[in-house]
């Protein structure tokens, strides 16, 4: 927690994020110098089917950022147990900055950068790595309406 509130200093929560974002889409974007073999192992059979959970509306994964720099995600999915993590968010240049000490790995958000953001629509991007050189991993939320 102290990196993060040293960091809050230059960090900031941007006005459009706080409030409750629930995932729609999560793709993969390659740059056009992925090799083919990349490509291949770009077809993720876990994230098609959260995709087609979420469409169907049997999974929600919903985080709420707070103008107070802390966070709440939860995830419902069928067969699983309910997950929730809380922490602690800044904004830096568009990287999330994020803490979530109970959570076992740490915060889901940390190190992903704000690709979009408007009133209706989030965009984050996370660097797959070494795994999937040259992909990135895209989730794109939509504000709930309260």
């Amino acid at each position: 927690m102290g990196l993060l509130l040293a960091m809050a200093g230059r960090a900031q929560v941007p006005t459009l994020l706080p409030g409750q974002w629930e995932l729609r889409q999560i793709s993969f974007v390659a740059s056009q110098t992925v090799p083919p073999d990349v490509l291949e192992r770009m077809d993720n059979p876990e994230v098609a089917e959260l995709n087609e959970e979420m469409a169907a509306g049997v999974a929600q994964l919903r985080v709420e950022f707070r103008p107070d720099g802390t966070y709440l995600f939860a995830v419902q999915r069928p067969g699983q147990p309910p997950r929730t993590e809380v922490g602690t968010y800044a904004v830096r240049e568009s990287q999330l900055l994020a803490q979530s000490p109970d959570t076992e790995g740490g915060s889901s958000f940390d190190g992903q950068r704000i690709a979009q953001l408007s009133r209706r629509k989030l965009v984050i991007e996370l660097v797959v790595g070494a795994e999937l050189p040259g992909v990135i991993e895209e989730m794109e939320y939509r504000r709930v309406s309260k």
